[in-house]
């Protein structure tokens, strides 16, 4: 009777363990799919990361000829940069003298004009500054006095002085000649074109 009664128990173990059997091969064969798929994905991923290195390795060695050529254009450049700095210094002198002209033919008043320019060293001043001479006529004393008002107000002009002023007398008119001498601010010295050639506008 024993022996009869743990049939239906032994069964039912029997049954647990299959059951226990048929998950753990479910659960081992989505384990193995898993692993399956992301070795794929991980195959995938890395045989594009091997094109792509091979497409930046082409791309580079087809730059690399532009990249010599780029570094001889720099090895060039860096070797004019004193001529460069030299015309640019050079190039900024001019413009401040041609700003200044500019500047100096709008300052005239009506009735004034200008025969005779000249440069010359400052005598009093040490840093050698310019002083530019400016000989003219004009109809009336009062309009060289606005002349030299109009002067002031040019900022590369440090101060106006007049000279002298007289009275001419023509054929058929009179008036005043004048010279007036207006210093540029700083020096146009061979020294300050190598120091301050980039301050000067």
């Amino acid at each position: 009777m024993p022996s009869i009664n743990m049939i239906a128990p032994r069964r039912a173990e029997k049954q647990r363990l299959e059951r226990d059997m048929r998950r753990l091969v479910l659960v081992i064969m989505a384990e193995l799919i898993l692993a399956v798929v992301l070795g794929g994905w991980v195959c995938t991923k890395a045989f594009n990361m091997r094109a792509e290195i091979r497409g930046l390795d082409e791309q580079i060695a087809k730059l690399q000829p532009v990249v010599k050529e780029i570094e001889q254009y720099e090895s060039a450049t860096t070797k004019l940069k004193p001529k460069l700095d030299l015309l640019g210094n050079a190039k900024d002198s001019t413009m401040r003298w041609y700003n200044s002209l500019d500047r100096l033919t709008q300052s005239l008043a009506s009735s004034t004009y200008l025969t005779k320019i000249s440069t010359s060293a400052a005598q009093d001043n040490k840093d050698e500054s310019t002083v530019i001479n400016l000989s003219g006529v004009s109809s009336a004393q009062a309009r060289v006095g606005e002349t030299m008002l109009r002067l002031q107000t040019i900022p590369d002009f440090d101060k106006v002085d007049l000279h002298y002023t007289q009275k001419t007398s023509g054929k058929e008119s009179t008036g005043i000649e004048f010279e007036i001498g207006a210093a540029m601010k700083g020096s146009d010295s061979s020294k300050e074109v190598k120091s301050d050639g980039a301050n000067q506008s």
